[in-house]
Parts: structure tokens; C-alpha cells; sequence
């Protein structure tokens, strides 16, 4: 006797026809082949109590128990749909998201088992697509109520995103979410700025004056020195009656360079900016309004210094998203400009911003400058200036030549909290002077060896 299961001689054929299908798909795939194969009956034991069929709706599963059954008696027909196949063999369709259940009785009529029957969402179909899209993570899938639960440790933040909006595909609004992100989700950021300036410079010129003193003066000169001011210079005069010739030979030569080395850390959370400056701020004056013809001048401030902005996203397995925004620099007064009396100092900056992708422990060069400048002029006089060897009497020449090396390199780093003993600052081995040391022989500080040996292992002030 079948209780509730009491379909049309046809629905029972087809049901046969659907079972001999499973029987004959026995193919596995070669990934992830536990998911693809077809799903196994369920094993249900004689005297089994709080088991479960999980059964996806529209779809159906197999249930095979272990002693043959002469009834079958489900709660709700609305939810689930059960023909038997054999005497110990049934078929389970999901037709209604709930939860029902199933009582089995013996040959003779005495209970063999109850089970729970659960109508849910595809949780197979859900594991298949989770497993081709990341099969490096371990999800645990799992009915909850009319919610599908979705537990585990993923590997990176990028990953979880992909879960859950696959997860929500399969139930919109219904993903009851208990995964975990493991490993290090902070990253500390090291930047390099390095950067040589090289000048050189030269000036040579000739200056002459003829001065006739007698009846009717004439002053004549020819050449007016170096364009810069000179560093060293030599005059000679000659006379002869009444006329006087003076020249003057006027030389300058100069050398420069300019070393200037910036490296910035900073320590952020996956998905989180962090931000950091190290310098200061120029006030600059601002006209806002006009009142009886008078304007209204505030002062607004300027960040000037070594600043350094960046959002890093950990997107798989110590592989780093970092947006990034870099910066150096100075106050230059050589072009700085006057207005009503208050000089404003212009900045020279070095500035780089850019998005990359690169491991833990990896480098990236993301910003270059090589420059090369060189100008040469010459002042002469006209047709003089062009005569062999005498020619240069008459003319003055400059050279300039300027080259700027520049270079910014990152590092990226995977940290975890480390204990205080395991860090260094620059105080450590600092040692200040006692009076009679400064007084007698000018120390500011001393060197501590002992302190220096220590933390010859640990230079850095972020890095344990």
C-alpha cells in the first residue's frame, strides 16, 4: 500500500525510464568529477532517524533503502513529489520550496523510517559553477531554511566577491554568508624616489675700451664679459699718447650636483587608502572679495614634501592590486614670484600615478626621467668676431649642459602584526652625551656599538 504516491500507470513508467537513464550515465568527468557525476541515490537504513533528502526544485533524486517497504506516506505532496521505482528504490521531485517529510513502513506495517525531506535551491548546480570558477577554494554549501549557507576560508577578497555573486544568481537575496577571508589581508607599500642632478657651466669673454684723452675724446668699447658674474677676471691697459686701451678677459666655470633620496613605507588594509606626508605647508595669499574696492585676502596653505597615497586589493593568492600616488617635493625660490609685496615660492615636484599588479616581495620601476640638456650661445662682434684667432678679442661664449636621472621604485609586502621587541626605530641606538663630554669635546651624541650590533639585523623602522 502507497500512501499519497498514487500516480497514473504512465507517471510510473516514466519514472522507471528516468531511472534506467541515471543507470546508464555512469560517465565521470576528468574535473572535478565528484561534481559532474550524476547524483548517487541516497542511502536510507532501517531505524534511521533525523536524516535528510536534500532535493534541488524541478529536479530529482534517488532514494534507495536498505529493507524492502510496503508504504509510503510523504506530509506534503506540494512540496515534494515521491513515486516508488521498487520495493526499496523511490523517486523524490522537488516541487516547492520547503521542507517535508517521509515515513516508510515494513512488510509488516511496522515504521521502518522517518526522514526529512528538503525542497531547496540548485546547491549541486551551485557547487558545480563554484568549483570552474575557483577550484583553489574550499566553500562548504548547505541548505538553510529557505536560505542557502555559504561557509569556508577564501584566500583573497577578489575571490569572495566571485562567490557570493554567483551564490546570488542561484538564490537572489538568499545566501546566508559565514566565509572567512584567510591569510595576511595588509600590505605595506615601500617607495623609492632616487634622483641626480649634474650641472656644468662656462663663460669666456673679452672686453675692450679705446680712449682717446687729447682734443675731441672718443671712448669706444667692444665686448661686454660673461653673461653670468664672473668668478675671476684679468685687465691689462696700454697707453700710447693720448689713446689708452684697456681689456679685460672675464672667466667663470661652474660644477654641480644634486643627490636627493626619499623612501617612503606605509601600511594598508586590503581595499582600504591610506595616505602619509612628510614636510610641511607654505601659506599662500588669496583674493577672495572686493568690498569698497578693497579685495579680501585669506591665506590658503600647500602641502609641499614626500607624500605618499595608495589603495591596495588583494585579488588572489599573494597577488596585489595597488592604485598608487607618489610624490616629492621642494620649495624652489629661484622661481618664486612677487605680488603687493609678498613673495610666493614656487615648488619643484616629482609626482607618479599609476595602477599596477604585482606579488608579494616583487619590485616594479613605475616611473623614469632621463634628461639631457645642453645650450651653447655666442656673443661676438660682427665681421671682428669671424677673423682667425684674433676673433676671439671680439666675442664671448657660454656652455651649458644639464642632465636629470630619475627613477621611483616600489615593493610590495604581505605583513602581519609583529611584537614590539621585534622592531627598530631611530632612537635605538642613539646615545646622548653627558655635559663634560659636550663641553669638552663638542659632542651632540655618541655612537653606541653595542646598541648598533643589536640592530645591525633590523634596519628597518616597518619590516620586523
Amino acid at each position: 500500500m502507497i500512501n499519497n504516491c498514487r500516480g497514473p500507470l504512465l507517471g510510473i513508467s516514466l519514472a522507471f525510464a528516468m531511472a534506467g537513464a541515471w543507470l546508464a550515465t555512469g560517465a565521470w568527468a576528468a574535473d572535478g568529477a565528484e561534481l559532474r557525476s550524476p547524483a548517487p541515490a541516497v542511502e536510507i537504513r532501517a531505524g534511521q532517524t533525523g536524516g535528510q533528502i536534500v532535493v534541488a526544485l524541478d529536479k530529482s533524486q534517488l532514494v534507495h533503502f536498505d529493507r524492502a517497504f510496503r508504504e509510503i506516506s510523504v506530509g506534503s505532496k506540494d512540496v515534494a513529489e515521491v513515486l516508488p521505482l521498487s520495493r526499496n528504490l523511490i523517486y523524490v521531485l522537488g516541487k516547492k520550496y520547503g521542507t517535508t517529510n517521509l515515513t516508510l513502513r515494513g512488510q509488516d506495517g511496522t515504521g521502518v523510517t522517518v526522514v526529512d525531506v528538503i525542497v531547496t535551491y540548485d546547491i549541486g548546480g551551485l557547487k558545480l559553477r563554484l568549483h570552474d570558477l575557483v577550484p583553489d577554494e574550499n566553500v562548504k554549501v548547505e541548505p538553510a531554511g529557505d536560505a542557502i549557507s555559504l561557509s569556508g576560508q577564501i584566500s583573497s577578497a577578489d575571490h569572495l566577491r566571485q562567490i557570493l555573486a554567483i551564490a546570488d544568481h542561484y538564490a537572489p537575496g538568499k545566501i546566508a554568508d559565514m566565509l572567512t577571508l584567510g591569510g595576511s589581508q595588509q600590505v605595506l607599500l615601500e617607495v623609492k624616489f632616487a634622483e641626480v642632478q649634474r650641472s656644468a657651466m662656462k663663460d669666456l669673454g673679452v672686453s675692450t675700451t679705446l680712449t682717446n684723452s687729447g682734443s675731441g675724446s672718443m671712448t669706444s668699447t667692444i665686448g661686454t664679459g660673461t653673461a653670468g658674474t664672473a668668478f675671476g677676471s684679468i685687465t691689462g691697459v696700454f697707453t700710447n699718447g693720448n689713446y689708452m686701451l684697456t681689456a679685460r678677459l672675464d672667466a667663470l666655470q661652474k660644477k654641480g650636483l644634486v643627490r636627493t633620496l626619499a623612501e617612503p613605507n606605509l601600511v594598508a588594509l586590503s581595499g582600504d587608502t591610506a595616505s602619509f606626508l612628510a614636510g610641511g605647508e607654505f601659506p599662500i595669499p588669496v583674493a577672495q572679495t572686493i568690498a569698497n574696492g578693497i579685495p579680501t585676502v585669506t591665506v590658503d596653505y600647500k602641502d609641499f614634501g614626500v607624500g605618499l597615497s595608495f589603495t591596495p586589493t588583494i585579488i588572489g593568492k599573494e597577488l596585489v592590486n595597488l592604485v598608487i600616488k607618489s610624490e616629492v617635493s621642494s620649495l624652489d625660490s629661484s622661481l618664486s614670484v612677487t605680488a603687493n609685496g609678498i613673495e610666493i615660492p614656487a615648488l619643484k615636484v616629482r609626482r607618479a600615478k599609476t595602477t599596477i599588479e604585482l606579488r608579494d616581495g616583487e619590485s616594479f620601476a613605475i616611473a623614469g626621467l632621463l634628461q639631457d640638456d645642453f645650450a651653447s650661445n655666442t656673443n661676438q662682434f660682427p665681421l671682428l668676431g669671424d677673423i682667425p684667432v684674433l676673433g676671439a678679442l671680439f666675442r664671448s661664449v657660454n656652455y651649458q649642459h644639464n642632465q636629470t636621472d630619475l627613477v621611483i621604485i616600489i615593493t610590495a609586502h604581505l605583513v602581519q602584526p609583529s611584537t614590539a621587541k621585534s622592531l627598530s626605530t631611530p632612537l635605538d641606538t642613539l646615545v646622548v652625551p653627558t655635559q663634560l663630554e659636550h663641553l669638552s669635546n663638542g659632542d651632540v651624541e655618541k655612537d653606541d656599538d653595542e646598541k648598533a650590533l643589536q640592530t645591525k639585523e633590523n634596519q628597518g623602522y616597518v619590516l620586523p
